[in-house]
């Protein structure tokens, strides 16, 4: 999906709901609305343990729109993939700080700062995660000083882990290529 595509999931979403939910999105759907040129997914990643919504109400709605929740894995369409606090590489938000990055009547979809997100990337650092990281630090003029206290904050085990730590310092000689040091 495209940016076209996944803001009219979301209306769809909105329309379709009962209740008031705030998802907490990171990834490349994040990347996405944020107006990343040619970025598209099959996934919006939703921080299960950041977002407040009524489960039922919100699998339903998704449903209803076409974007099923945490589909079986043969499953090759557009879909949520609401990650859990085992598998979550994402710092928790910071009251205050963070981006709304689309609104509707009953949905909102948040994420974190710049540098919480490209922290979170950091536990691949491909190719495809260095472009939107390329992206997102020239957007948002983020300091390499910023995500590194980002990579502090994330949770266990991932704060401490060791190809996170490297990736970080390819990060820093990255950005000093990419004239952002």
């Amino acid at each position: 999906m495209d940016k076209k595509a996944l803001v009219g999931y979301l209306e769809e979403i909105d329309r379709a709901l009962r209740s008031q939910a705030t998802l907490h999105i990171f990834g490349s759907a994040a990347c996405i609305l944020l107006d990343e040129p040619h970025r598209t997914s099959l996934d919006v990643d939703v921080a299960g343990p950041y977002s407040a919504a009524d489960q039922r109400d919100l699998r339903q709605a998704a449903e209803a729109a076409g974007l099923p929740i945490n589909p079986d894995e043969g499953y090759g369409g557009d879909h949520i993939e609401w990650v859990g606090p085992l598998r979550l590489c994402l710092s928790p938000p910071v009251e205050g700080r963070g981006l709304t990055l689309w609104q509707g009547a009953r949905l909102q979809i948040r994420t974190g700062d710049i540098a919480d997100l490209v922290a979170s990337k950091l536990i691949r650092y491909d190719e495809l995660d260095r472009s939107d990281i390329q992206y997102l630090l020239a957007a948002g003029r983020t300091p390499f000083a910023h995500v590194e206290r980002a990579v502090e904050r994330l949770p266990a085990p991932f704060a401490d882990d060791p190809l996170i730590r490297d990736n970080l310092r390819n990060l820093q000689d990255d950005m000093a290529a990419w004239g952002l040091g």
